[in-house]
């Protein structure tokens, strides 16, 4: 079976990385929650998808310029006064619950990573929480997934892939990287997926899954194919249409 993820908290149904939106996905029949963690300027970790305020709160500025007295000020548009969560109470929320906690560990302006540490904070907060066994890492910067990875093990973990590399390095050279560190699956734009595509890293011995699935064709693209997971901000609609979808052929779970 294919697995769901509710893409920040199912970000097309509810507001996105909100208590609101994880509360509901902890009801659904999704096996993942995907949701974005950042630094504050104390070292807390916070999960908000953009670098800055502006767009998903009733601040400005970049979130890790902030200390947490701060930021746990500010309200969270569409939330009716809910302000952002902590990296731990999204933990709480999901603790008593199946499901699996998708953790991308996000990047500062222009997609520079954050100094060292960050994510060796985020995979030792996990750690810490005793939820390793339920958690897995992702980002679009391999060194910070690899850099998770060495302060938790073993740690679940996904190197996403964005289409340019892809594109500018080929899909021979983006399996070979993640062969060559370990990385045991591998994360690609839906639109860039195909069945040769998923046979290759499934050939290689990497799990594969795709993202940005949030339209009723692309989710149906991506059950077909039967990739390990996908990320969807209209996790209802994955769930329906997986309950339409026929089972495998040879009766296995697809993997």
């Amino acid at each position: 079976m294919t697995d769901i993820a509710s893409h920040r908290g199912g970000a097309l149904l509810w507001p996105e990385n909100s208590r609101i939106a994880f509360e509901n996905t902890s009801r659904l029949p999704v096996e993942q929650v995907e949701f974005d963690v950042h630094p504050t300027r104390d070292d807390e970790l916070v999960v908000i998808h953009d670098d800055t305020l502006d767009r998903t709160t009733d601040g400005k500025g970049p979130v890790a310029a902030r200390d947490w007295a701060d930021l746990s000020k500010l309200v969270l548009k569409g939330t009716g006064g809910q302000r952002m969560l902590l990296l731990d109470e999204v933990i709480e929320i999901f603790r008593p619950t199946p499901i699996v906690l998708r953790i991308e560990i996000k990047c500062g302006a222009d997609r520079v990573p954050y100094p060292a540490g960050h994510a060796a904070r985020v995979a030792d907060a996990i750690k810490q929480a005793k939820m390793l066994d339920r958690s897995a890492f992702t980002s679009f910067q391999l060194s910070t997934v690899l850099e998770a990875v060495g302060a938790a093990r073993p740690a679940n973990h996904v190197w996403l892939a964005t289409p340019n590399v892809q594109i500018d390095i080929g899909l021979a050279n983006v399996i070979a990287t993640a062969k060559a560190a370990n990385v045991p699956m591998l994360g690609l734009r839906q639109n860039m997926l195909s069945a040769d595509i998923v046979a290759a890293a499934r050939k290689a011995g990497l799990g594969i899954g795709g993202w940005a699935c949030n339209d009723a064709d692309a989710i149906a693209k991506l059950l077909a194919l039967q990739v390990d997971v996908f990320t969807t901000d209209r996790p209802d609609l994955a769930i329906a249409a997986r309950l339409r979808s026929p089972p495998h052929s040879d009766g296995e779970v697809a993997r």
